[in-house]
């Protein structure tokens, strides 16, 4: 109920029929999003300040005054079953369900959210009426707010606008109490997969209990990061996983420690004999001092890091106040976190980390593997970069902001899947992956504990069209994080050893590439629109591809892409322009100026007629994705085509309304495009059941062809331009999306101040230009389609 709830408070108000709020917030910027937890439902609304009386308006109104229509409330029960059936599909959170209804014998939490399909079905409007009236209620509800706002003036606002909100019963739910686990539980279900899912799970805290700070430390310590106690015992020393890691879920009430893990059928029991033996090592030996420091400072930067948006820390005081009484509770936290000593880890792993209170649950295929805050917020539009260029000619840029004591940086080459073919293909995810494993006189492990001792976040990426690496550190560590980055992209060594053992983890992943049917489908999509560009690979390669690489290829793609005039190099936060040029030059100057160039340029064969494909799986849901060729980021059409794509995809726009709404058909619909240095592609999809593929085929095709017809209003043309340039601020919030998007418009030949013209540039499209780009791109003759068929 509180989950269907959180769909039907959108489905129209006395003030905002059916269809309204979604379109209002849209119309001047706002963003809304709505989540039901095991404690708790949310709605966040982000909008431009001069907004903000029409965002609290509308969340009145879907407090008080919802209508809950019966024919919007079944086709909503229409849409939640379909989101049913994707859950089961999607291995993570089929196993979450398993390992959650399993470790509980009686407190709420073995239920899942969004319910039993059997019992969701008898739920009628009467139910969800009785249920809102009674926990929908003041006394129940937490209002955070957080931005560029009068406090005392808003606060008169709300004063005025719920005042008519009648309060409950006061009434407390009474729980049952989840009595203590006496002994270890196991469960296991089949499912159609490659490879097999394996939780461990433990008893734990609530987010109250004063072993709370140990217990998530020493999630840490043990399998979060690539010097964790697990990933380096069971997946880089044994080989027995291709993930691991551990993190304590603390809910209201006492939840679950959780150590999870990817890996083969075949490796299951090992795995699990090997990861009990390294938790029995720490109940007898405990950890280290540096081991405790080290999560320690990530604990603190990891925290500080998520402050940066305005909606993470009015979540913060939301759930603060609703779930522990204060609304600062998280900031409490990290003081309480630096306090834990050695002993209490140990203490906590003792404590909680027992066979007897474990459940263990598995998802595989045979289905028998165990065998018997910040004051201000910086927008992007107030940003500015310092553009430096080194003696080699390397581009650094360079974005002040002094807010938090926080850098980002990104190192970014030319390169990715556009420089691969078929015989290498993989070649440039296994180069960004390389950079990491080994460099001078440094290993894998030694580079890991380096930057996690310092609570540095390092990632490296490969996409379409450039690889690179990203950084976030502490302002203390700037000489340490530059330092390293230079060492990562100009020294490393590529050991023969962890080249094998990067190819072998990969295959894995291809192998498991296609147990979400989104991603197969896109796979084949690709395909279809491209027969000879690169851009119809995937990123990660095929088997054959990745197993021919050697360490020469590697090493040669290095040489290939380590260029100052193929490379830019962008830092933003709290730094100095002086103080930056100095470093980057005394680290980055010995890069070679110039390359071998870029890879001779592929140019597509022209898609002259519908290509399809229709493969039955083992799913539940059933996609339908069409693809059209489109443009690249030079493209005049360029925004004119981003409108149109997000006219498509909005919650408010044309597939929403005629798909789900209209007739509830399916839980997830929509439109993306793919940009890239060469045409990319805008691609439109719908997961819905087996039975309703032919009619969404034809409602697709019916609404594009309408679009190409009639083209947009202009009121539907403005709240999209609104929409648009609302995510954008949205999106460049923290430095490090900001700094990331800012470097890839340098390395591609846009400019560093490219983000300064968005709004410009969406502002003068026209309503001509949004129809004479559906004319141009959406060609339902000359397209991509691919079905795959569900049970």
């Amino acid at each position: 109920a509180s989950h269907l709830l959180e769909h039907m408070l959108f489905k129209g108000t006395k003030k905002y029929p059916t269809g309204d709020i979604e379109y209002i917030l849209h119309k001047y910027g706002g963003d809304i999003a709505a989540y039901t937890s095991f404690d708790y439902t949310g709605f966040s609304i982000t909008i431009l300040k001069e907004h903000a009386d029409i965002a609290l308006d509308v969340l009145k109104e879907m407090l008080t005054a919802p209508l809950f229509d019966a024919k919007e409330l079944e086709k909503e029960k229409q849409v939640i079953e379909r989101e049913m059936d994707l859950g089961r599909d999607d291995p993570a959170k089929r196993i979450s369900r398993l390992t959650f209804s399993n470790a509980y014998i009686r407190h709420p939490y073995r239920i899942p959210v969004i319910g039993y399909k059997e019992n969701f079905k008898r739920l009628e409007r009467a139910d969800l009426v009785k249920f809102f009236n009674s926990n929908y209620t003041p006394e129940r509800t937490i209002i955070a707010v957080v931005g560029d706002i009068d406090k005392a003036a808003l606060f008169d606002k709300m004063e005025d606008l719920f005042k008519g909100m009648e309060r409950g019963g006061n009434s407390l739910p009474v729980l049952p109490e989840e009595p203590g686990q006496l002994a270890e539980k196991y469960a296991e279900e089949a499912q159609d997969i490659d490879g097999a899912y394996l939780n461990i799970a433990f008893h734990s805290t609530g987010l109250l209990d004063r072993d709370l700070y140990a217990l998530d430390l020493l999630s840490f310590i043990l399998g979060q990061g690539e010097s964790s106690i697990l990933n380096e015992k069971i997946r880089m020393e044994k080989g027995l996983a291709l993930s691991v890691g551990a993190y304590n879920y603390t809910p209201r009430y006492p939840g679950l420690f959780i150590i999870s893990s990817v890996l083969k059928d075949g490796d299951v029991k090992d795995a699990l004999d090997e990861i009990i033996k390294e938790l029995d090592t720490v109940k007898q030996n405990g950890v280290s001092e540096e081991d405790l420091a080290k999560a320690k400072n990530n604990f603190l930067s990891g925290y500080i890091y998520q402050k940066e948006t305005i909606e993470a820390q009015a979540n913060d005081l939301a759930l603060g106040e609703l779930l522990t009484g204060n609304p600062r509770f998280f900031e409490s936290y990290i003081e309480r976190v630096r306090l834990v000593t050695l002993k209490e880890i140990q203490q906590a792993a003792i404590r909680y980390l027992r066979r007897e209170n474990m459940t263990v649950a598995v998802l595989s295929r045979s289905g028998n593997t165990l065998g018997p805050s910040p004051e201000s917020i910086l927008t992007s539009g107030e940003r500015e970069i310092k553009k430096i260029t080194l003696k080699n000619g390397l581009p650094v840029l360079v974005s002040e902001s002094p807010h938090l004591p926080i850098l980002s940086m990104s190192l970014m080459f030319k390169g990715g899947l556009k420089r691969e073919t078929e015989e290498t293909n993989g070649i440039s995810n296994i180069a960004s992956l390389m950079f990491m494993d080994g460099l001078g006189s440094m290993t894998r492990q030694e580079i890991a504990w380096f930057y996690e001792s310092k609570g540095m976040s390092i990632k490296p990426y490969s996409a379409n069209n450039s690889l690179g690496i990203t950084i976030n550190c502490l302002k203390e560590h700037t000489e340490d994080a530059l330092k390293l980055l230079a060492d990562l992209c100009m020294n490393p060594i590529i050991p023969e050893e962890e080249l094998e053992r990067e190819k072998k983890e990969i295959v894995s992943v291809i192998q498991m590439q296609d147990n979400q049917v989104f991603n197969h489908g896109h796979r084949l999509l690709k395909k279809l629109l491209y027969r000879k560009h690169p851009y119809g690979l995937q990123a990660i390669g095929t088997e054959e591809s990745v197993n021919k690489l050697k360490r020469a290829d590697v090493l040669g793609f290095h040489r290939d892409i380590l260029s100052a005039d193929n490379m830019a190099l962008g830092i933003a936060g709290d730094c100095g322009a002086e103080a930056i040029e100095a470093l980057t030059e005394k680290y980055f100057s010995n890069i070679p100026p110039a390359g071998p160039g870029p890879a001779p340029a592929v140019k597509e064969l022209p898609v002259e007629r519908v290509r399809e494909v229709t493969v039955d799986t083992d799913k539940e849901q059933s996609l339908v994705l069409f693809g059209f060729p489109a443009i690249d980021i030079y493209s005049k059409d360029r925004y004119a085509v981003e409108i149109m794509v997000d006219m498509l995809s909005s919650q408010s726009g044309i597939l929403f309304e005629n798909i789900r709404e209209e007739s509830g058909l399916s839980y997830a619909q929509g439109a993306f495009q793919v940009l890239g240095t060469d045409p990319g592609y805008i691609a439109v999809y719908v997961l819905t059941s087996r039975q309703n593929i032919d009619k969404v085929k034809d409602i697709i095709s019916r609404e594009i062809r309408s679009f190409v017809k009639n083209g947009a209003s202009d009121e539907e043309l403005e709240k999209t331009k609104n929409h648009l340039k609302a995510m954008q601020e949205i999106s460049m919030q923290t430095n490090a999306s900001f700094i990331f998007f800012a470097s890839l418009d340098e390395l591609y030949g846009l400019g560093c101040d490219n983000y300064k013209d968005y709004n410009k540039n969406i502002d003068s499209v026209t309503a001509q230009d949004v129809k004479r780009a559906v004319k141009t791109y959406l060609t339902l003759d000359k397209c991509a389609i691919v079905i795959l068929q569900g049970t």
